[in-house]
């Protein structure tokens, strides 16, 4: 029956209008909830998502380990997927058959950032107000870089491998890609920094609680520009608290298009390179 559930549904559920979807077939599934629960159309359930290309529904492949909400997601070159947990630990899974590889630990609070290197090396941001390096190799912890007065939301490494971190404490710290000394400090937002991206010009964009998005130089970190549009947090630079995706011009920095429809606050997106999305929610990375 579990392997049969969705194969026999898979049809009806194709075509249903979505009050059948979300009522009748929700309700059928319920009363096997204990075969649900243990197969993909659980997660069919959860997900109702329709992927406009193929006209078919997708079921996202669910990875499980963490003991608490999963923060952030970062995948690596090699198709490897690193999530940051709650629960103070990074778990390294395969990014060919989802197995668990490996797991960081040495955060005593929250993993809220990752980012990778030049060299491989793994970078971890954390609600115990530090950075931690690691092997990209065999996964030892190298080094630990101390400044920041609070929680470590966000990090981006630059080209020229410069460590950005983006931290509670209102500031993006600029470090040495090369032995971890701090350079610089970039002040300016009124609220947490949450989120560090960089452009292909080497600007440095941070988004905020402040519900801005500032524009940084990524040879000397002077300010060049705000963007302002959304009405709460920046969670990323893709979907903010307030359910809108913006998008913004990377040349001038003016705002194109405001995407809407979310209900829930996605607090973790990666983009791999086989154009899969990895996004973290409670205690489940789901691979879409």
């Amino acid at each position: 029956m579990q392997t049969l559930l969705p194969e026999l549904l898979f049809p009806i559920l194709q075509w249903a209008p979505k009050e059948v979807f979300n009522g009748t077939i929700a309700l059928v599934c319920w009363s096997w909830r204990d075969v649900v629960l243990s197969c993909s159309m659980r997660h069919f359930l959860f997900s109702n998502r329709f992927h406009a290309y193929t006209k078919k529904w997708i079921l996202p492949k669910t990875l499980v380990g963490h003991t608490y909400p999963v923060y952030t997601i970062a995948v690596g070159q090699d198709g490897r997927i690193y999530s940051g947990s709650a629960d103070h630990t990074i778990r390294v899974w395969s990014g060919t058959d989802g197995s668990h590889l490996k797991t960081l630990k040495g955060h005593t609070n929250s993993v809220r950032a990752l980012a990778f290197g030049q060299s491989s090396s793994i970078y971890s941001g954390s609600g115990d107000h530090t950075i931690r390096v690691w092997s990209g190799t065999d996964g030892t912890h190298l080094q630990t870089l101390e400044g920041h007065t609070c929680c470590v939301f966000a990090l981006a490494v630059g080209q020229d491998g410069r460590i950005y971190s983006g931290s509670g404490d209102m500031t993006i710290r600029v470090w040495s890609g090369a032995d971890g000394t701090h350079m610089q400090t970039l002040a300016g937002h009124t609220q947490a920094v949450s989120v560090l991206a960089i452009g292909k010009d080497g600007r440095i964009y941070s988004g905020s609680w402040d519900t801005t998005i500032q524009v940084w130089s990524g040879i000397d970190g002077t300010h060049l520009q705000t963007l302002k549009g959304h009405t709460d947090t920046i969670c990323t630079l893709a979907i903010g608290v307030d359910g809108t995706i913006r998008v913004w011009s990377g040349t001038n920095g003016t705002h194109l298009q405001t995407i809407r429809g979310y209900t829930l606050v996605v607090f973790a997106l990666a983009l791999g390179q086989d154009g899969r999305i990895y996004s973290g929610s409670e205690m489940e990375v789901n691979i879409w």
